[in-house]
């Protein structure tokens, strides 16, 4: 054995073999703002305040708030496709069809996904183009991997237009895909079996 490779070895074990030893993990940092850092961080929390106002639901308890809030967010990041989905269906909420229909056609060209195909139907429905929103419906529900809400929305389309059949059948599969109250309402009246 080399005098070089002796010296190399005795450093190692007086070291206390750390060389081999990986370095311990960095703990991660507290998030306190819930940001996710891909966006600009004002942008974010104007859209969380605005989000809220949904509650989990298609209805905005405050549209005009929100609009207030996502039009913050939107100042800051102009092409935030979350941000102009929601605004567009506060916009709708208000009554600015015109309006909402633009936002919701900018966030399908920005991320075309079942989410804004989704919201555009359902605001399409709300103004009673039955046309329109059949077809987003129609591409929300092929786009859909596991959400409940373009079946939800297509039943509502459908129920809304007289086809009960088909509304049961689609609210059937919202029901597979964890929203249930829309077949047991229909069950209820009798509509649906």
């Amino acid at each position: 054995m080399s005098l070089r490779f002796s010296c190399v070895l005795l450093i190692i074990l007086l070291a206390g073999c750390s060389v081999f030893t990986p370095d311990p993990e960095v703990p991660k940092q507290a998030n306190p703002t819930g940001v996710s850092g891909k966006r600009n961080p004002q942008a974010e929390i104007a859209f969380a305040k605005a989000n809220v106002l949904w509650k989990g639901s298609e209805i905005c308890s405050n549209p005009q708030e929100a609009v207030s809030y996502l039009d913050e967010a939107l100042m800051l990041e102009p092409e935030y496709a979350e941000a102009l989905e929601r605004r567009g269906l506060a916009l709708a909420s208000l009554g600015y069809w015109d309006e909402a229909f633009d936002d919701l056609t900018r966030a399908i060209r920005l991320k075309p996904d079942a989410s804004r195909y989704a919201s555009r139907g359902l605001m399409l429905l709300r103004q009673g183009n039955f046309k329109g929103a059949e077809q987003d419906l129609e591409k929300a529900v092929s786009l859909s991997r596991s959400e409940h809400r373009p079946y939800t929305l297509r039943g509502a389309l459908y129920w809304e237009t007289g086809n009960t059949q088909a509304a049961c059948v689609d609210f059937e599969t919202a029901c597979a895909r964890g929203n249930c109250e829309p077949i047991a309402l229909a069950r209820k009246k009798n509509v649906c079996k």
